[in-house]
């Protein structure tokens, strides 16, 4: 089998899967917000870690390897050079921008943790559902945070864009799709969620051309998430015991 059509066959799979985990997810997301009891809420963080490897982490790992790709986790794919060339420079050397970046992102953490401390401040989008109530549930938001900068950056910032590299010649085709996918896939956020999260995705497209590396990006994205979803929680008082 060529691997343009073996490509074709990987992103129709991909597609489906991105399908699968959507079908009834803004439905599901309703009755999870409706949900009081912390094991129940607890049990459902539990799910939708294990769907978003099955619908994510997992295609990405096997299409890779199916395809002798897998070399691409670490370096970026030879496709989308002619993009990455067009993206500014930020430092010359490359292990300066990615230690100026890791900096970055770690310094928003400690900046978001002060604002949720004085402020009270609430992460962008409908996402109040997914906040923990008590303690025993910070670990698993601390989980999905993680999950979600691994999982996601691996499939929309690398493996999507890739594929449609692979079947239409353009990269610049599945950088775009990719992102139009990624914010569409937060609708239960409500539209400001979408276009916030398609705002990162744009971001971490451009942190990821610019610097070559997805573990980066992938660093920034759970950063981000942890801020929203752990620390502004934990430092807002809101936490039961």
């Amino acid at each position: 089998m060529s691997c343009p059509l073996a490509a074709a066959l990987l992103l129709l799979a991909s597609l489906g899967g991105i399908w699968w985990f959507q079908k009834g997810d803004l439905g599901a997301y309703r009755r999870f917000s409706a949900l009081n009891d912390s094991r129940s809420r607890r049990m459902r963080f539990r799910l939708w870690l294990a769907r978003s490897a099955l619908a994510f982490l997992l295609p990405v790992l096997v299409g890779l390897a199916l395809l002798a790709r897998i070399d691409a986790m670490a370096v970026m794919p030879d496709e989308f050079a002619p993009i990455a060339a067009t993206m500014p420079p930020i430092l010359d050397s490359g292990e300066a921008m990615q230690g100026m970046l890791i900096g970055g992102a770690v310094g928003g953490l400690a900046i978001g943790a002060v604002l949720a401390r004085v402020r009270k401040r609430k992460p962008l989008g409908n996402v109040s559902a997914l906040l923990p109530r008590e303690r025993r549930e910070v670990k698993y938001a601390a989980a999905l945070s993680i999950m979600a900068g691994v999982t996601e950056e691996a499939f929309f910032r690398l493996y999507l864009p890739l594929l449609f590299a692979m079947v239409t010649g353009q990269a610049g085709i599945g950088f775009v799709a990719s992102l139009v996918l990624f914010g569409a896939m937060h609708r239960y956020q409500g539209w400001v969620g979408v276009v916030a999260t398609t705002a990162l995705g744009a971001v971490m497209t451009g942190l990821y051309l610019m610097t070559g590396s997805l573990w980066v990006v992938m660093l920034v994205h759970a950063l981000v998430d942890l801020n929203g979803l752990v620390v502004t929680p934990m430092l807002g008082g809101v936490l039961k015991k």
